[in-house]
């Protein structure tokens, strides 16, 4: 974090995205739409493209087959991204997700 403005800068954080699959979409009970909350994704993942933010995407349940894949617009914005498949809820308790995270190098 920068102590000057207190706020971090892009060099000190990456963008985790977890679960952004239509299961997850159709339980938000929000004002705000999953249609809004895509578009929202969509410009987090181009302004990270932009400053070099590393993104880690993740989904649940896609390989156990529980669970469908990422939203196709959120994917496509990330076609050069690796997605890992959890089989566990907690996304930090699975070892390629925090291995991903830790890759990053990021500690803000």
């Amino acid at each position: 974090m920068s102590e000057a403005h207190g706020v971090w800068t892009a060099e000190q954080v990456a963008l985790i995205l977890i679960d952004y699959q239509k299961e997850m979409f159709e339980k938000v009970k929000s004002e705000t739409t999953p249609d809004e909350i895509d578009l929202n994704v969509r410009f987090l993942i181009r302004a990270s493209k932009a400053f070099n933010i590393p993104v880690v995407l993740s989904t649940v349940g896609v390989e156990m087959g529980v669970n469908g894949p990422t939203r196709a617009s959120i994917r496509d914005e990330l076609s050069d991204v690796e997605v890992i498949d959890r089989s566990s809820m907690d996304a930090w308790e699975d070892a390629a997700f925090r291995a991903a995270v830790e890759k990053t190098g990021r500690r803000g």
